[in-house]
């Protein structure tokens, strides 16, 4: 099967539930694997059928074929491939009054960028930002990590981190980074209306200069033995605290 260059097989339940729920029009067509069937499934083939998507029976090969080294629990679908968002929806946000935003400051790991786009769907943040070198994009791992996620928070991507933050700082956006050596305890932070949380790389943490434009630098302290927590866990600790106190 030739697969198009503006389209892709994704994964997975929540994904491709996601899809279907968020933009039907773009799926095109619902693979279910031939010895898989339960209730969810057929939840889902009645939701492709009644949007007109095309469903269809495969057996494993097809599966271990375009679904390699995925968790596809039976499931896949041909759609049109999501589109990253580019500076112009970012300049849309900074009109509004109120704001919460998330930056990953040149994270790579697939797993951890699907991990936090999952804890941002949930906290609802209003997109999610990240430069575009050197830093891992929308691709079908991070969208099948992010559980539905990556379908229902805007992907922004930027040619310059450090130039974009200044823009939101002009725009009243307070920047708040984390860091393990953060000046400030996050419980005792004090956000305004519109807010931006920073989290960096898994290995190195914020640059230098991401560091230097951030308006505070927050902290988790740690009561046990470990030096740090994982990028996304820290992602999803802080977003919270956003939530909590916005």
């Amino acid at each position: 099967m030739r697969i198009e260059e503006d389209k892709e097989i994704i994964c997975g339940i929540n994904i491709i539930e996601a899809v279907l729920n968020s933009r039907p029009k773009s799926a095109k067509v619902l693979f279910i694997l031939d010895s898989k069937s339960n209730s969810r499934l057929k939840n889902i083939s009645s939701k492709a059928q009644s949007c007109g998507v095309e469903t269809t029976v495969k057996t494993k090969d097809f599966f271990s074929t375009y679904c390699k080294d995925q968790n596809h629990q039976g499931l896949a679908l041909l759609c049109n491939k999501r589109i990253e968002e580019n500076e112009s929806l970012l300049d849309k946000l900074l009109n509004k009054e109120s704001l919460l935003l998330l930056i990953l400051d040149h994270m790579t790991d697939p797993q951890n960028v699907g991990a936090c786009l999952r804890s941002a769907a949930a906290a609802n943040v209003d997109a999610v930002i990240v430069p575009k070198n050197r830093s891992c994009l929308l691709s079908p791992t991070v969208r099948k990590v992010s559980s539905g996620g990556s379908e229902l928070v805007p992907f922004i991507v930027v040619t310059n981190l450090v130039r974009t933050i200044k823009k939101m700082k002009l725009s009243g956006v307070n920047i708040v980074g984390a860091e393990k050596n953060g000046k400030e305890d996050y419980k005792d932070i004090v956000f305004g209306k519109k807010n931006a949380l920073v989290i960096g790389s898994e290995d190195k943490g914020l640059k230098k200069l991401t560091s230097e434009n951030c308006d505070s630098l927050i902290r988790i302290d740690l009561p046990g033995n470990v030096e740090s927590l994982n990028a996304s866990v820290a992602c999803g600790i802080l977003l919270f605290e956003f939530v909590r106190k916005i």
